[in-house]
């Protein structure tokens, strides 16, 4: 989820991004209590979606906030959640992806970038460790072991290792949850992961053919610069993606949550979309570019309709 699995700051209203930013306060501040003082150095913006998600399928839905100080910010107080059981599970479950992404890029960097997160090891391990969440620490360990046997036979197919990646998050979002909800949750992490596998491996694309690392496009287009018309069916199929995560969207319980609501729609109706733009051509014309904005109003409308409630 790294680097992904952001909103669109601008789309958002002043409240609802105020509940983003304490929602990944909050998540901070867990996992400082759970996964150890310094493990949440390593905690992106990316764990935001998730807790958001949880919030809405636990039982102890209460949501509260408060004013507090932390290292990061120790002249101003900042509004934080206070610790619920979708926010303690967020700080778990992402101190055991960290680890599993550092151990990741330790195996594919080159020297330098292996020489600056070597010596974060051994936080994110323990961080891990203190998650205390052995069943999906074995499915994400399990996960990427089999990610790895195909990226090292050099299968040329994209969506072997995304569908591998995409139940690995599909666990991620549905671990703890029971009967039809571990479903919906299971689905929309599901296809979620395949969009991150999928999009990173094209952004990669050009540095990869460099560098001769391997690359599942870099074998489906023969090694080739990606023309306009591959970009074109790459975007296709992650917006395939997105499309199906609104349809697990569309059945999550929402109620009159309609801040956590509009936020998740921004990032999978805008967000993903936007963090996908290096698809798009150089140079257009007027009718595809209209074309382009008229297949993101279609996410754009359906993620502010909460709105005028």
């Amino acid at each position: 989820m790294f680097g992904y699995v952001k909103p669109v700051q601008s789309e958002l209203l002043v409240k609802e991004y105020e509940f983003y930013r304490a929602t990944y306060c909050g998540i901070c501040k867990g996992m400082k209590k759970h996964t150890g003082v310094l493990s949440n150095i390593t905690l992106s913006y990316d764990s935001v979606l998730l807790a958001l998600v949880r919030m809405l399928f636990v039982e102890d839905g209460c949501i509260s906030a408060k004013m507090d100080r932390c290292i990061a910010h120790p002249l101003k107080k900042r509004c934080m959640l206070v610790q619920n059981p979708a926010i303690e599970y967020t700080a778990r479950a992402f101190a055991i992806l960290t680890h599993y992404k550092l151990l990741d890029d330790i195996k594919d960097e080159g020297v330098g970038k292996k020489m600056l997160v070597l010596p974060l090891r051994p936080i994110v391990k323990s961080g891990a460790k203190k998650a205390g969440i052995s069943e999906l620490e074995e499915v994400i360990s399990d996960r990427l072991k089999r990610i790895n046997e195909l990226e090292e036979r050099k299968v040329s197919s994209v969506d072997e290792p995304a569908e591998l990646f995409g139940e690995l998050l599909g666990e991620v979002f549905a671990n703890g949850i029971s009967d039809s909800d571990a479903v919906v949750l299971r689905e929309f992490g599901f296809h979620l992961g395949k969009f991150i596998y999928a999009a990173d491996a094209a952004e990669d694309y050009d540095e990869d053919r460099k560098k001769g690392r391997y690359n599942p496009y870099l074998l489906l287009y023969d090694g080739k610069p990606l023309t306009e018309e591959n970009k074109k069916s790459i975007k296709s199929a992650l917006i395939y993606e997105c499309r199906r995560m609104e349809a697990a969207v569309n059945l999550m319980p929402f109620g009159n949550r309609y801040t956590i609501e509009n936020i998740v729609k921004n990032i999978i109706y805008l967000g993903l979309v936007k963090r996908i733009e290096f698809l798009e051509p150089k140079e257009i014309t007027q009718t595809e570019k209209e074309g382009t904005q008229n297949e993101r109003s279609v996410f754009s409308t359906r993620s502010v309709k909460g709105r005028n409630r």
